[in-house]
């Protein structure tokens, strides 16, 4: 997992964090952020989904979820995009993009989380001819 502070003003509004797991060979995007909402309206006090919706990221597709949820009496904001990638050397693998605020998710944080998820360039293996 890394973990990266997003901020225009030296202040941690935003912070953006990539996860990285095994799946199986079989799983199918969806099917896997559909078993993260279940995992976490079971292990999240009174998480609440926004939205979600299939979306592409570098060409591949991928779910773009946004949701809720209270810790410390606290709201908690986090939009989340999960892709699973093929690699041939590691077989496939989840990624998780995570964007997490406390208190609000503002529209400027909705734009940073989407430039963020716009620039990112998968290294794909060249095939050879």
């Amino acid at each position: 997992m890394n973990l990266f502070p997003v901020s225009d003003s030296n202040v941690s509004e935003l912070t953006f964090v990539v996860s990285r797991a095994s799946a199986n060979a079989d799983d199918k995007v969806h099917a896997v952020a559909a078993r993260i909402v279940r995992e976490m309206e079971t292990s999240l006090p009174d998480f609440r989904l926004e939205s979600t919706e299939m979306t592409i990221i570098d060409g591949e597709p991928a779910v773009d979820m946004f949701y809720q949820y209270m810790e410390d009496n606290t709201p908690v904001f986090q939009r989340q995009t999960v892709i699973l990638i093929n690699d041939a050397q590691e077989g496939k693998k989840m990624v998780c993009y995570i964007g997490t605020c406390l208190g609000e998710f503002l529209e400027s944080h909705h734009w940073q989380y989407q430039e963020i998820m716009q620039s990112i360039k998968f290294h794909r293996q060249r095939k050879s001819a």
